[in-house]
């Protein structure tokens, strides 16, 4: 099968809605992460779109706020990396807000239009570390495009899928998963959030689902066996934490110690998945 699979254009409604949730954690007393400029690139698009949301869900989503703070201990983490991927990045500010070594280069993989959303906020401020921003159409070959932009092969590499693998189909994510193994001649970690199968049987999703199969259209991805994708694709499967555990809690979500707790139905477990090469 070809590389060349076709991916969903980025939508940057739906990064203006993940940056509305990251403005309203940013402005809690307890907040996991403080993102200053979440709520202008949110503007009234991205709260719209998540006050419609929780309307449907009848609840807040504790899972972003969690979600972007596993992501960024895991990139605070890796000072071995000098050079991280965001694929898919959206509204992602972390060259900005996170604490990464200067020498640290971080290319942001989008589509265009996004990237033109995020100028108009940030092109008066001064990122952290060396950013790149790579506008790209993930319907094709993105590798090329990402080495123009001066990705280098030889240097260790974390690679984030952070709310991305949920929007493709299974052929788009391996591909993505194996262009980034294949393009890694040192050290290097994927990390992605994936979702079982059982979240696209939930109320809420079924306006979706039912609009997928009239189309003809396939499911957004969801796997039960995380572990098996990323070694299926070239990546050793580092880690595979559950939402919910003591490593993605943060004091925010019903506990989860172990996979026992939800034995009676493992398909609605939600992972945050790394894999590894190269050592």
């Amino acid at each position: 099968m070809s590389d060349s699979v076709p991916l969903p254009r980025a939508v940057t409604g739906t990064a203006r809605w993940i940056a509305a949730a990251r403005a309203r954690e940013s402005a809690r007393s307890d907040a996991l992460f403080i993102d200053p400029w979440a709520a202008d690139l949110a503007g009234t698009e991205g709260r719209a779109r998540l006050a419609a949301s929780e309307r449907a869900s009848g609840r807040e989503n504790p899972f972003l706020a969690v979600r972007t703070r596993f992501f960024d201990d895991l990139l605070t983490a890796a000072t071995w990396a000098e050079q991280i991927v965001l694929l898919g990045a959206g509204m992602d500010t972390r060259a900005y807000r996170l604490s990464l070594h200067a020498d640290t280069v971080v290319f942001e993989l989008d589509d265009p239009g996004v990237f033109a959303t995020k100028s108009a906020v940030l092109d008066a401020v001064t990122p952290r570390c060396e950013r790149r921003e790579v506008p790209v159409d993930l319907a094709g070959q993105w590798l090329p495009a990402l080495l123009d932009a001066g990705f280098d092969q030889t240097l260790s590499t974390v690679w984030l899928a952070e709310g991305l693998v949920f929007y493709l189909t299974e052929a788009a994510v391996g591909h993505v998963l194996r262009t980034s193994a294949r393009a890694c001649q040192a050290r290097a970690l994927f990390a992605a959030d994936i979702f079982g199968t059982g979240l696209l049987r939930l109320p809420g999703m079924q306006p979706l689902v039912d609009q997928r199969r009239r189309s003809h259209t396939p499911l957004p991805f969801c796997t039960d066996q995380p572990g098996e994708l990323l070694s299926a694709h070239g990546w050793r499967t580092d880690s595979l934490v559950q939402v919910g555990q003591p490593e993605a809690n943060f004091g925010r979500l019903p506990a989860v110690a172990s996979d026992a707790d939800r034995a009676h139905d493992p398909t609605m477990r939600t992972y945050l998945a790394t894999g590894v090469r190269n050592g």
